[in-house]
């Protein structure tokens, strides 16, 4: 049985796969860049590591007896606290270090997760495809890119493999909660237009039954895959699922585009003047609302296609929409929402 390395295991999605993997009786070396709490697996069931990918000499040794690699440590969003520098450092060199380790250790295989922003935005028509022209909008995305480029280059002697992953949700969550679960929660949701814009959510077991595929299957040697749920929802669909997970009626208040487009703008004006919450995250320092918001969310720019995966490597998503939204909204009472943390 193979040994495992996951980067970014105390991450949302990586405690997830470390879990998966103890389960299914992997030696697990998990490698930490911070002090998360860890919800889904204990430090005493894995070897742990606290690195800094971005440090080459951080990562030296890191790989020894290591057969597979997942590799999901990241700055995992367009944080706008972050220089491009930033970016590069942790998202492309830390990518860099880790196949130059694993040339060295002799691993097996190396599976890179990245993001659906590496693509940039769709023609609105259709959904993308892996052989499409990439068109990175932000730092987050271009720096994923130009990972991927790394990990595909065909210079490294062991197999790799590349994951472009959308929204995902399930229990962990917390990035999505201010904007999707937490208005769902209050009974109300302003929906832009009337919400029919197709959108990626994938259940977090989903993904990690498809990161874990990538690990598996020799057929996803060199190759870049989209990995999401069984199919797109509309904005509507997945808020009135959420509604359903958390058994609660919601009240849709529906904002005209050009209204939202105009409030948009006056909510940048206004992150310009006043950057701090509630106008701006408090940690990604992005502003809460924008016109970028308003494209995405009443265009079809954000779909993707599953068929290669399914097709090359047998990934089925096991667990829908309204499986998943519950499990998520059960988590989120247990360990969010009761202990009275603002959403």
């Amino acid at each position: 049985m193979p040994n495992i390395l996951i980067t970014g295991a105390d991450g949302f999605i990586g405690q997830h796969l470390t879990r998966k993997m103890i389960d299914d009786g992997h030696f697990v070396r998990a490698v930490s860049g911070g002090n998360s709490k860890l919800y889904f697996f204990r430090p005493n069931e894995v070897d742990i590591k606290k690195i800094d990918i971005s440090d080459k000499k951080s990562v030296s040794g890191l790989m020894d007896r290591i057969d597979t690699v997942y590799h999901l440590a990241a700055i995992a969003r367009n944080d706008l606290s972050k220089t491009w520098n930033d970016f590069y450092a942790v998202n492309v060199q830390g990518t860099i270090n880790l196949l130059e380790e694993a040339q060295r250790a002799g691993v097996k295989k190396f599976v890179f997760t990245s993001t659906v922003e590496a693509a940039g935005f769709g023609d609105g028509v259709s959904p993308r495809k892996e052989t499409d022209e990439p068109n990175p909008v932000n730092n987050y995305g271009k720096s994923k890119l130009l990972a991927e480029q790394q990990v595909l280059s065909g210079a490294w002697p062991m197999e790799c493999t590349a994951l472009r992953l959308p929204m995902i949700y399930g229990p962990g969550t917390f990035l999505i909660v201010p904007k999707m679960f937490g208005p769902v929660r209050r009974g109300i949701y302003p929906l832009i237009g009337r919400g029919s814009a197709k959108m990626e959510f994938c259940y977090v077991d989903n993904a990690v039954n498809g990161i874990v595929l990538a690990g598996e299957k020799k057929e996803a040697a060199n190759e870049l895959f989209y990995i999401s749920d069984e199919r797109s929802y509309s904005i509507k669909e997945v808020v009135l699922n959420i509604a359903a997970g958390m058994d609660k009626k919601i009240k849709f208040i529906y904002i005209p585009i050009f209204v939202a487009n105009f409030l948009g703008l006056c909510w940048e004006v206004a992150a310009k003047i006043l950057p701090f919450p509630p106008i701006i995250s408090k940690t990604s320092k992005k502003p809460f609302f924008s016109r970028e918001t308003v494209f995405w969310t009443t265009k079809n720019v954000n779909i993707v296609c599953t068929n290669k995966i399914k097709n090359t490597l047998g990934y089925s998503p096991n667990t829908d929409i309204k499986e998943g939204t519950r499990k998520t909204a059960e988590w989120l009472n247990r360990e969010l929402f009761s202990a009275g943390v603002k959403s």
